[in-house]
């Protein structure tokens, strides 16, 4: 999403445009397929509330992420939003949710290597400006992924995102509104992107859940851990982005230690 959303920028758009397209496009067809499977978008009163705290949540995740390369690069970007998994780490003991081991701390102290390995050459020459949004984005999608699990049994899933994102088209709406409207695409190009940055948006989600269906979510977080990858690779085919040698190692010891980190949780869980 993030290379796309490069392109989209370069021809002229703006990230609370792209974020304000995507969110309509996952509410219309995840609001789409509960009504074509027969069921109702009604929530429980009491959910109401719960559906405006994660929205809150998605809307500063996807502001965050979007707005980040607009500043920065799409491969350091990518690897920002991945220090979640050290903010989960750490706040998960601390709020009494997880116990923390010998192995799964020495895996963040290796996994926050890999990230300042990574990001280490030309650091402080970086817009500060990119670096923040994709922290915000980071501490957003580990609050998500902390409280997200009981919050989003209250309903199904496809109701509970059509209605999250509802909040998120509302808001940057009257954002957009009050700051002279979107700004959209000027070429053909730029508007192929923003069509790639809603369908890859809508098609992740869905996949996910589906994923969920048939995968515990700790073999879910285990594949997810390839996103930085697959958006480096991404920027460099698309965006001609330089990638040098130290980030590939850096990219590599994150990884390698967070699926240690996942690989480990889900042996404890298979033995209990």
């Amino acid at each position: 999403m993030t290379t796309f959303a490069r392109i989209a920028y370069d021809s002229g758009s703006n990230p609370a445009t792209q974020v304000f397209l995507r969110s309509v496009c996952m509410m219309l067809v995840m609001g789409g397929l509960q009504l074509a499977l027969g069921r109702s978008l009604m929530l429980p009163r009491r959910t109401i509330a719960t559906t405006m705290v994660f929205g809150l949540c998605i809307l500063v995740m996807s502001f965050g992420y979007l707005s980040s390369v607009f500043y920065i690069s799409v491969s350091l970007a990518v690897l920002l939003l991945y220090t979640f998994p050290l903010m989960v780490g750490v706040a998960s003991p601390l709020l009494g949710r997880e116990r923390m081991t010998w192995l799964k701390a020495l895996c963040l102290i290796g996994a926050f290597a890999g990230l300042v390995v990574a990001s280490w050459s030309g650091f402080g020459a970086l817009d500060w400006r990119g670096i923040a949004f994709a922290l915000a984005a980071a501490g957003s999608l580990a609050a998500i992924s902390i409280f997200g699990g009981g919050a989003m049994s209250r309903a199904h899933p496809f109701v509970m995102n059509s209605w999250m994102n509802l909040w998120v088209v509302l808001a940057v709406g009257l954002y957009l509104a009050l700051t002279g409207g979107p700004q959209f695409p000027q070429t053909a190009a730029g508007w192929l992107g923003t069509l790639a940055v809603c369908v890859c948006y809508t098609l992740g989600i869905l996949f996910l859940f589906l994923g969920l269906m048939l995968i515990s979510p700790a073999q879910s977080a285990l594949t997810m851990n390839l996103e930085p990858l697959f958006s480096t690779l991404a920027a460099i085919l698309l965006l001609h982005e330089a990638v040098a040698l130290r980030q590939w190692i850096g990219m590599a010891m994150l990884l390698i230690f967070l699926a240690i980190s996942t690989l480990s949780g889900m042996a404890r869980r298979g033995k209990a």
